[in-house]
């Protein structure tokens, strides 16, 4: 029934979250601009790498595309808000090479089913939540 989920982060800017993803490699695959003028910022882009894809887009953006076809206006929210995101990765040590200088906002820790965690603010101020998990006992 279902095929696939890709989160849709809503920010004010999308441009200052580009040099924290590509860190790990992944990269903006499409984008559309927020207006028609020179040097206009990016409105909305799909973000690809392996094992991921996000969405980003701008509040000014949700407002110019969704809203316009919203038969329920009043359920979109029209500021920035917050995500936290989850993603399982083979090898916290290497992660944590990469986002060294970004945003700590949770150190290591070990969950109750054995993954080692860490989190980041990525410069939108989503959370992104790193997880290698545990291997299996064999």
């Amino acid at each position: 029934m279902l095929s696939k989920t890709t989160p849709v982060l809503v920010v004010d800017r999308i441009e200052p979250v580009i040099p924290f993803w590509a860190r790990l490699d992944v990269a903006i695959v499409n984008q559309v601009p927020e207006c028609e003028e020179a040097n206009c910022p990016i409105g909305f882009a799909i973000f690809a790498g392996p094992g991921v894809e996000l969405m980003y887009q701008t509040v000014r953006s949700v407002g110019a595309d969704l809203l316009e076809s919203a038969s329920d206006k009043g359920a979109f929210r029209t500021t920035a808000q917050q995500a936290y995101l989850f993603i399982e990765v083979p090898d916290l040590d290497a992660v944590e090479a990469r986002l060294r200088g970004e945003r700590l906002v949770m150190g290591r820790r070990t969950t109750f089913y054995g993954a080692i965690e860490l989190g980041y603010a990525e410069p939108a101020g989503n959370i992104v939540i790193f997880a290698q998990m545990a291997k299996a006992d064999r």
